[in-house]
């Protein structure tokens, strides 16, 4: 087992254990989730830069970028060199192909702040699930050195499943060509912490 495998793994048990001893976070946290996060992790590239892909740029779809920008919880301050974990769905809706492991996120990928907060991910525009009305979203996690936190998702303000909720946030599509551009800022908030 190599340094990072067993940084992961002893990560992922040691959240278990703390979760388990304590029945309210428990149930507030999501264990077959967070191992699969940790998983995940151990597939992250030895070097990050501010641009990544999370579709291979081989993959069916139309083409997006995501212009990015990590801020702290005051709204200004950037959050400087955090990784940040970026995974969605394909164009038919699907995280995995048939058979695969449930978490196992086949489009995902990671990125690397600058100095000013800021990352950039190119991909596709993913789908909704299918038989469901949840809106296309693009799932972010942000690691930091106090921690890491969640996102509920980016969401496109041109998708009809958009709830009213959801809507101020949503991210306004932008077309360039044939290309699909968004902004998006992650204020990361001690609530977020997991």
């Amino acid at each position: 087992m190599n340094r990072r495998a067993f940084i992961v793994t002893t990560t992922a048990v040691l959240a278990t254990v703390k979760f388990a001893g304590n029945p309210r976070l428990a149930g507030a946290q999501d264990l077959e989730f967070i191992a699969a996060l940790e998983r995940a992790q151990s597939a992250r590239p030895a070097h990050l830069t501010t641009t990544a892909r999370i579709a291979p740029e081989t993959e069916p779809g139309d083409p997006l970028v995501v212009h990015g920008r990590a801020v702290m919880e005051d709204g200004t301050t950037p959050a400087a060199n955090a990784v940040v974990f970026a995974y969605h769905t394909d164009r038919e809706g699907h995280y995995d192909r048939p058979g695969a492991p449930a978490h196992s996120w086949r489009l995902k990928g990671w990125a690397l702040t600058d100095a000013n907060g800021r990352f950039e991910f190119r991909t596709i525009r993913p789908a909704p699930y299918p038989q469901r009305n949840t809106a296309a979203h693009i799932h972010l996690n942000i690691f930091v050195a106090d921690g890491r936190r969640y996102f509920d998702g980016l969401v496109f303000d041109d998708d009809p499943l958009v709830t009213a909720a959801d809507r101020p946030t949503a991210c306004h599509v932008r077309h360039e060509g044939s290309v699909q551009h968004v902004d998006y800022v992650l204020r990361l908030k001690d609530k977020n912490k997991f």
